[in-house]
Parts: C-alpha cells; structure tokens; sequence
C-alpha cells in the first residue's frame, strides 16, 4: 500500500469510522489527487493565504458552473 493509500485509509477510518479494501482505498486516493489538483489550479493566481474563506466558496461556485 502506499503512502497516498495508507493516508486515504487513515482518514476514512478514523474521521468516518469506514473500511474499504485495499483497492477501493487505492481508487479514493486517485480521485482525491484529481480533485485536489483541479482545485489546486482553479485556486491559483486567484486566492491569496490572506483571503477570507468565503472567497475560496465563491470561485469554487463560479468554476463549477
């Protein structure tokens, strides 16, 4: 199992009580990447550290659309 899969592991185990087998964690790992790239790149040039939270809602709506 690798890193990436071990953390997708922990986090549903521990902070929503769910178990899945090894390749189904392996899977979630994979699309979490995805999804956290895409946000990453949606995020970038336009949010600062600074920025009110709301702000972050706001684009990730704009985007989505």
């Amino acid at each position: 199992m690798d890193e990436k899969t071990r953390l997708a592991a922990g986090i549903a185990r521990h902070l929503q009580g769910l178990g899945y087998d090894e390749k189904r964690l392996a899977e979630i790992a994979a699309e979490v990447e995805i999804l956290n790239n895409a946000v990453r790149k949606a995020a970038a040039g336009r949010l600062t550290f600074d920025d009110e939270p709301a702000a972050f809602a706001s684009l990730m709506s704009r985007e989505a659309k």
